[in-house]
């Protein structure tokens, strides 16, 4: 039988399983884990502790499943939350917790020292996108600034994925894909590293070799299958991003294709078939080599931690009588609007500094207008995104929605009311693992191309959009770009 592990290290859980080659589950497991949180504004983990003990713990059961033989995996492939920034020392050890991908905001006046150092249009031409949150140079900036002696001793900056990868095979290796985050030490266009700027972050000598997701990065060592149980010798493809193995694993392979994720945050990424950098989302390839091979992705700092924190901050419901609640409100949220920038925000707001931020409450607001005006708020963010790339002349043909969040039947109705758009709910929610057993059973031959994912994805059903209260979206989404605008200049205030 021919079998194929796929395994991603998401922000709150690990998550794997084994399909055969016609995308039936084999065996599924997930692990949760917690984001480390030092300081306002950082998150971190634990490579060892999290990223890679999940990894030995989802293998260890997968392997126990009836039926399952571990001489039958042909291919490893692994995704993880991403960018991240992990240094390791010239042995592969980790030398601090890796610094966490958007959510971790550190690196503010990083990113300003290169901006003004590199130059904004300068970082942009070569890159394809500006600096952000998101971005790992100015996080490796941080780490030689702020932590010289983790610096000095870096032989290496990998990747959360990255770092799973050398344990498996002892090979640095980052996707191109993934290679978008390091402006200015990546050349787009090239599809390489540039050495032009690295006086300003660190020598490209310190950054992982670049290939596609579904190239042989190495084959599973002898200790590594002495720590793992999968047979020496097997396959493991580079792997990428969380998000980019969430969009394979919905059937995301043609133009015009969008993925929309949502999970602790909110990641889109779209297909197309131009190069089309703009300063509004990131520019980059999809996860497989071939012609017109493009995409473009950003997304919302916050999503469903916005409603966790809602729920841990204001204790004693739960999810399902907070939707009661809000079924009991209206569209409008009884005149509440919220900024849900409680993390800072990505695309397309790209500042660090944004807060969140409730508006228009009365003694009349209710609980549930408090929680319909957070669903709304990752509504209209989300609208924000797609009426960004729309003014570029970039259209999404076909949405796919996915995520823990988008199991909120509610909630997705409020998302399509909100930004006019369908979105097509695939009936296997796996997500990410499944596209990295997809990708690994093509990078090793065993799929013929990326279009045979639409063999193995089916759709169970659409959230269309309503057009009942049009109007009142509509007012609703200006007002949500007014307010930002209105509170942009108290927002990096710190005692604010």
């Amino acid at each position: 039988m021919d079998l194929f592990l796929g395994i991603d290290i998401g922000t709150s859980a690990g998550r794997g399983l084994i399909t055969d080659i016609t995308g039936k589950i084999i065996a599924d497991y997930r692990v949760p884990h917690e984001i480390s949180m030092p300081r306002p504004g950082w998150a971190e983990q634990d490579a060892d502790k999290v990223w890679w003990n999940d990894f030995l713990e989802i293998v260890r059961v997968l392997l126990q499943t009836p039926g399952v033989a571990a001489s039958d995996i042909r291919a490893v492939g692994i995704s993880a939350i991403a960018p991240c920034v992990l240094p390791v020392d010239k042995t592969g050890n980790p030398l601090r917790p890796g610094i966490l991908y958007g959510i971790d905001s550190r690196a503010g006046a990083e990113i300003r020292e290169l901006e003004e150092r590199v130059g904004v249009k300068a970082l942009f031409s070569l890159s394809g996108q500006n600096l952000s949150a998101q971005s790992c140079c100015p996080k490796i900036r941080w780490i030689k600034n702020n932590e010289p002696e983790v610096y000095e001793k870096t032989a290496c900056f990998l990747s959360a994925a990255g770092y799973l990868v050398y344990r498996l095979t002892g090979r640095f290796t980052l996707d191109i894909y993934n290679a978008m985050a390091y402006g200015p030490l990546y050349d787009i266009r090239r599809k390489s590293w540039d050495s032009t700027y690295e006086k300003e972050v660190t020598e490209t000598s310190r950054l992982p070799e670049l290939i596609w997701s579904t190239d042989t990065a190495g084959t599973v060592s002898a200790r590594a299958a002495e720590l793992t149980g999968l047979p020496r010798g097997t396959p493991v493809i580079c792997g990428t991003a969380d998000a980019m193995a969430e969009a394979v694993s919905v059937g995301l392979h043609r133009d015009g294709d969008m993925m929309m994720m949502y999970g602790s945050s909110n990641f889109f990424i779209l297909r197309t078939d131009r190069f089309l950098p703009q300063e509004y989302s990131w520019a980059s390839y999809f996860a497989v080599p071939g012609e017109n091979n493009y995409v473009l992705a950003g997304g919302m700092t916050s999503a469903g931690n916005l409603f966790k924190w809602l729920r841990e901050t204001f204790p004693g419901r739960s999810f399902s009588q907070w939707e009661e609640l809000s079924a009991q409100s209206s569209p409008g949220a009884g005149g509440l609007a919220l900024l849900p920038y409680f993390a800072g925000e990505r695309t397309p707001v790209n500042n660090p500094h944004a807060k969140g931020a409730l508006f228009g409450l009365t003694l009349r607001s209710k609980a549930g207008d408090v929680y319909r005006a957070f669903q709304e708020a990752l509504a209209y963010g989300v609208r924000h995104n797609i009426e960004t790339l729309r003014e570029k002349g970039v259209e999404a043909r076909r949405i796919f929605a996915i995520g823990g969040i988008s199991q909120s039947r509610q909630l997705l109705q409020i998302i399509s009311d909100v930004s006019r758009c369908p979105q097509l709910i695939a009936r296997e929610k796996a997500g990410a693992p499944y596209g990295d057993a997809f990708l690994a059973a093509l990078g090793t031959g065993f799929s013929g191309g990326i279009s045979d994912i639409s063999r193995w994805v089916r759709y169970e059903h659409t959230i269309e959009p309503g057009d009942g209260h049009r109007d009142l979206y509509d007012e609703g989404f200006e007002r949500y770009k007014a307010l930002y605008k209105a509170l942009e200049p108290f927002m990096s205030k710190s005692t604010w």
